[in-house]
């Protein structure tokens, strides 16, 4: 049996482990799913900074604007509506965050800034050479394989000029998104906050190098018409088809010429 001051040292160790594990549950929550776009204190990406974000905005607001970033927009709430002008026309995603969520990223946002702790990285800041482009298109388009074996961005997406073919209509045509994310795209790739990506990553991510030369193509080809869908390959195909029963119909007769003249009796 515990006696007072020992059932009260267990209780309190027991908070004090809870504390714990939900800060390091939000901290891996937004490494998750606000990295791509944020920063603690490493500078503005897609979207800002959040250090300070206790001195600019309210709780209140701060935490039903990461629940339901949609609903702001659409009712046209002025602080919504200009952090969207801010970020390039580029929306934050309903992702799902749950109140008691909520508040734990606002806690480890305020608790970070009180102790000037840095989350996230603005990523690599070195100009372009055309050998990062020349590098992303071979890792766009499969070319050239990633380090962890993620794959082909090809296999999802198109962009302008990349790929025979064309690429994968699973998501959407890359040609404009460096224009529209600018400097935050690498770290967008690198850090996925979409689910479809970050199932396809999670055991594959790419490295910060990897993710720079990606966006450092696609930043090439930003200025470029949308990729065009060759028509030619689904016509080559059904071709293929075609043929391909054809020839299986030519095969299975003269097959079946074949047995019937070993059934006929012989004279």
């Amino acid at each position: 049996m515990f006696n007072g001051k020992g059932r009260g040292r267990t209780l309190l160790s027991l908070a004090l482990v809870s504390v714990g594990l939900v800060a390091q549950d939000a901290e891996a929550q937004f490494k998750k799913q606000c990295m791509s776009c944020h920063t603690v204190g490493a500078g503005a990406k897609v979207g800002p900074d959040l250090k300070g974000l206790a001195e600019r905005r309210t709780k209140d607001w701060a935490t039903g604007f990461m629940m339901a970033p949609g609903s702001y927009l659409d009712r046209g709430d002025a602080t919504a509506t200009e952090l969207l002008k801010a970020a390039n026309g580029v929306k934050m995603p309903d992702l799902g965050i749950t109140a008691g969520e909520a508040e734990a990223i606002w806690k480890l946002v305020d608790d970070a800034t009180k102790a000037g702790k840095v989350i996230g990285s603005a990523g690599i800041a070195r100009p372009v050479t055309p050998a990062d482009i020349a590098n992303g298109r071979l890792l766009f388009e499969g070319r050239k394989h990633f380090a962890k074996g993620a794959p082909a961005c090809l296999s999802c997406h198109s962009a302008s000029s990349a790929g025979f073919a064309g690429g994968g209509s699973l998501g959407p045509d890359l040609t404009a998104v460096s224009g529209k994310m600018g400097k935050g795209l690498a770290s967008a790739i690198e850090t996925p906050a979409f689910p479809t990506m970050q199932n396809v990553f999670a055991k594959a991510p790419l490295t910060a190098e990897e993710a720079f030369q990606v966006a450092a193509f696609l930043g090439s080809v930003s200025k470029e018409p949308p990729a065009k869908k060759d028509i030619m390959l689904p016509i080559v195909g059904l071709i293929g088809l075609v043929g391909g029963l054809q020839i299986s119909r030519i095969v299975a007769r003269r097959r079946f010429k074949g047995v019937r003249s070993q059934l006929k009796p012989k004279a």
